[in-house]
Formats: structure tokens, C-alpha cells, sequence
């Protein structure tokens, strides 16, 4: 299940990241295979993805933050 955020900036510089999900002391966090932390901004998540495989997409908003479009589950 993918959540689309209304609002997204399309001329800004894009990024899409996947990695698991989770709280981190500065918010929603997805670590990446290669251990980068992206800290994402959003408030319209699905709860149930913490602890999941998930890909998001948004616009970069600083050296490792994203305000996010979308997030959904990676599929296998």
C-alpha cells in the first residue's frame, strides 16, 4: 500500500530510497542495505510499515532528509 502526500514539489531534486522503517531520534527514519539514514518528513504513514521493507520517494530537503510523496511496502 502506497500513500500518496498532496502537495509534493515536482521541479525540486528527487530522491528514492528503500530500506526498513522505523522511529529514530529525530523521527521517521528508513535505514538503507548500505546503512544510510534518511530521516523522512511526513505525517500521513501507514504504522503497520515499521519494521518493513518500504521505498519512498520525495524531494530532498536538506543533507539527509526527504519530505516524502509516497511510501509503501517493498515488494519481494
Amino acid at each position: 500500500m502506497a500513500v500518496l502526500i498532496k502537495g509534493a514539489e515536482l521541479n525540486q531534486t528527487r530522491k528514492r530510497v528503500s530500506g526498513i522503517l522505523s522511529h529514530g531520534q529525530r523521527g521517521l527514519v528508513i535505514t538503507t542495505p548500505e546503512n544510510e539514514l534518511w530521516v523522512l518528513d511526513t505525517s500521513d504513514y501507514d504504522p503497520e510499515l515499521i519494521g518493513k521493507t518500504v521505498i519512498a520517494e520525495g524531494v530532498i530537503a536538506g543533507y539527509d532528509r526527504l519530505t516524502l510523496d509516497w511510501i509503501g511496502e517493498a515488494n519481494h
